[in-house]
């Protein structure tokens, strides 16, 4: 049956309707796990692995984007929103670029299985055609999984913190990371010591990029930190020559 052995995290806040999506899910056979914070929604990938994520948020209830790269920063999953049907058009436009689709409710039952099995078999086909542990950084390449960044050089080791920081910038890159979703994610808590100790992570890691012409770590104040990865006239990123 369809949703055998598939996860996803509905967040949730106590709305009657985004229940019922998890309702419909569980009757298909999707595991479905809700939360209802901020902090369960950073803290419940210890526990399992996802398929898909589906936002239950209001416009009234916070920002978009920065539910959205709460969970792409912790886990690469695709995200789903659910509106309430008398959502704004010009809010609805901030759904680019922060998850993959979006329903507005109430939706039929067929429509809101229909919509995540599409989602997550389109991801799944995605995924199996890149390794998403590995990032090409202008003419460097980054091995995430082995903490290795090859260089034109030579290979730079990188510590834990380094490869988890430069891993959250590649998944988010030209678009901010904020700061506090960093800290919960490498450091587990948002505090002003950690926050200093991650500028210097940054310092770090802008020196091992310094020979990369069209690569930058921008810091966006008060709010972030930006990979900026510019790319050639072909609309290609331009990486080492094969």
């Amino acid at each position: 049956m369809e949703g055998t052995g598939k996860n996803i995290l509905l967040f949730s806040q106590d709305n009657a309707e985004v229940q019922k999506v998890a309702d419909i899910l569980q009757s298909r056979n999707y595991n479905v796990v809700t939360v209802a914070s901020l902090t369960e929604l950073l803290g419940v990938f210890d526990l399992a692995e996802f398929d898909l994520a589906i936002l239950g948020l209001a416009p009234e209830q916070g920002s978009i984007t920065d539910f959205s790269i709460s969970i792409r920063s912790i886990c690469n999953v695709p995200v789903l929103f659910i509106f309430p049907s008398d959502t704004s058009p010009s809010y609805l436009t901030q759904v680019k670029g922060c998850g993959d689709d979006f329903l507005l409710l109430p939706a039929r039952d067929e429509e809101v299985a229909l919509r995540s099995e599409l989602i997550i078999s389109c991801y799944s086909r995605q995924k199996s055609h890149r390794d998403a542990e590995r990032f090409s950084i202008g003419s460097m390449s980054f091995d995430f999984k082995n903490q290795v960044l090859h260089s034109r050089k030579g290979i730079i080791n990188l510590t834990r913190i380094e490869a988890q920081l430069l891993h959250l910038l590649c998944l988010h890159r030209n678009r901010i990371l904020p700061r506090e979703i960093a800290l919960e994610a490498i450091w587990g808590e948002n505090d002003y010591f950690k926050s200093r100790s991650m500028d210097v992570y940054v310092a770090k890691l802008r020196k091992m990029l310094v020979n990369e012409k069209l690569v930058s770590i921008s810091n966006i104040h008060k709010v972030g930190f930006r990979l900026n990865i510019k790319e050639t006239l072909d609309g290609r990123t331009r990486t080492s020559e094969t």
